[in-house]
């Protein structure tokens, strides 16, 4: 063989060497069927490759706290992470997030409502005014048709919330929103929403706003908690371990 001959048969750079048939492939019979190796990657497997990316990465931004050591914390804890007596929970506290669950969609975060749908708490003469027994029965009761707030006139439905709260819990959200966005309003004891839902027991409508406003005007927010401090407190003249005793028995 020749030196010419030779140097034909050696591929150069940048060529590409043809794979053969070995003696394994002898099954296929079809050129046009490629072997192992030869197709490329489908676009839908890369598609999909890239949403899982940035599925996850969505997810880990939306859910891990920014890793915060006030949020996410690994490490167990054993035994009672404090001692000594609990402090109550605050009402406030307790009512932003039982509205943030139902409340927030129709009135916002602002306490703006929607213009012409939802009335807005803030500022409300509803929510602020000494007639807070109105207050209360459309949150028990809810409220439906046109009303005025402000000035300024909504047509919507607001459903009862009777069914969902205990007295506790609904009180802490009449008095978040009395607290909140600027409000400046006395908070609502859970006596005073117990009273008006006792006082309502019969009623299975909702009201509209001119049902409501003939309700008379009562402030049973200051009167439920009046109420609560002198059942704690002691009989004028009595002692408190008089008070705090019970009465000896007559034989």
């Amino acid at each position: 063989m020749s030196a010419h001959e030779e140097h034909s048969e050696t591929p150069g750079i940048g060529e590409t060497v043809p794979r053969l048939r070995e003696e394994g492939d002898a099954a296929i019979t079809d050129p046009a069927v490629p072997l192992v190796g030869d197709g490329v990657v489908p676009r839908w497997l890369i598609g999909l490759i890239f949403f899982a990316l940035f599925w996850s990465g969505a997810y880990l931004f939306s859910y891990s706290g920014g890793f915060s050591a006030d949020v996410f914390d690994y490490l167990p804890k054993f035994g009672p992470l404090t001692s000594g007596p609990q402090a109550a929970p605050d009402p406030k506290v307790i009512g932003k997030a039982l509205f943030s669950q139902n409340c927030i969609t129709c009135h916002q975060a602002t306490g703006q409502g929607l213009p012409g749908q939802y009335p807005p708490l803030a500022g409300s003469e509803i929510v602020l005014g000494d007639a807070s027994n109105r207050f209360i029965a459309i949150a028990l009761k809810g409220l439906q048709g046109p009303v005025t707030v402000k000035g300024q006139n909504f047509n919507n439905s607001m459903q009862a919330w009777e069914g969902q709260y205990t007295d506790a819990q609904l009180a802490a959200i009449l008095t978040y929103v009395r607290s909140d966005w600027g409000n400046n309003a006395p908070p609502i004891p859970p006596e005073a929403v117990k009273q008006m839902r006792d006082e309502l027991k019969d009623r299975k409508e909702q009201w509209t706003f001119a049902e409501v406003m003939k309700l008379p005007a009562k402030d049973v927010a200051k009167a439920g908690g009046s109420e609560q401090q002198a059942a704690n407190k002691p009989a004028p003249g009595a002692s408190p371990a008089a008070s705090a005793s019970p009465a000896p028995q007559q034989k």
